[in-house]
């Protein structure tokens, strides 16, 4: 920044007229107040969903909780407008940061604009502070009922049970990027590809494939199976991917959810982008 360079200029005139050190130090506390005047927040490595919450648990330990399966802590009541504006920034900027390399490689790799799997993953988890993603590394609200490919294509069969608001067995996954795996294979099933506006023919052959191999479609190859490492059409924008489910009825037990509202948490990815400039 400007004033950084300034601040390197300044010190080595203090040092070689040696200045009054009051007065340098007077014109080091301006120069940093500017500096931090221009700082806008952004996703740092190592700066998690789960660091957030460590250190909320601290300054306000009523309000995250522990699960001992999984040693990991979650908010006692994960909705958006409960928290404090400076606290949801930071768990937007900190979830983007753990996820958006793994919802970029899969849109590429599935022809999927990759800020709706972004948004999605952020809607149904509050940002990853929800009991379900951090039990289960369910993302996306994956139930096994209706699924039975999670299970016996995949071998995804372990389930927890959670109130969705009648209990229900949720589908437990080793980690996020096998919950969106699975999730685009929802998006990608038969009803929602109805609504795409290629009835899904881009994707179609590649899932089909995965379900009979359990496999990602690039892998293939490496079993003696000869499918292309990568699927060579252009992507489906958000709204064709908004439009599949969204409002669509088998989504039924999804409150508040509309097209708009999708659009709206596409918009937070968006931001959350911007701050953390990657």
């Amino acid at each position: 920044m400007i004033y950084t360079t300034t601040f390197f200029k300044l010190r080595f005139v203090f040092t070689t007229r040696k200045l009054p050190i009051v007065l340098i130090g007077t014109l080091l506390f301006t120069i940093s107040f500017l500096n931090a005047a221009d700082f806008k927040p952004r996703a740092l490595p190592g700066d998690s969903v789960q660091a957030v919450l460590h250190r909320l648990s601290r300054t306000s330990p009523n309000l995250v909780a522990y699960i001992p399966e999984t040693g990991r802590l979650y908010l006692v009541d994960s909705r958006e407008s409960v928290l404090d504006a400076r606290l949801l920034h930071r768990l937007q900027d900190a979830f983007y940061y753990d996820i958006n390399q793994w919802c970029k490689f899969y849109g590429e790799k599935y022809l999927m604009d990759w800020r709706v799997l972004v948004a999605k993953a952020s809607r149904e988890t509050c940002w990853g502070t929800s009991f379900l993603c951090n039990r289960a590394n369910n993302y996306f609200g994956i139930r096994q009922r209706n699924k039975p490919w999670a299970c016996d294509a995949f071998r995804y069969c372990e389930v927890v049970v959670r109130p969705d608001p009648e209990p229900a067995e949720f589908v437990v996954f080793p980690s996020f990027e096998t919950s969106l795996w699975m999730f685009i294979h929802t998006t990608y099933s038969s009803h929602f590809l109805e609504r795409l506006p290629d009835l899904g023919a881009r994707v179609y052959e590649a899932i089909q494939m995965e379900r009979r191999y359990g496999l990602h479609y690039w892998q293939l190859v490496n079993y003696g199976v000869m499918f292309p490492q990568q699927l060579l059409h252009g992507i489906y924008t958000s709204e064709d991917i908004i439009y599949t489910w969204s409002e669509h009825p088998i989504n039924n037990l999804c409150l508040n959810c509309s097209r708009q509202t999708d659009r709206e948490w596409v918009m937070k990815v968006q931001t959350a982008a911007y701050r953390a400039g990657i």
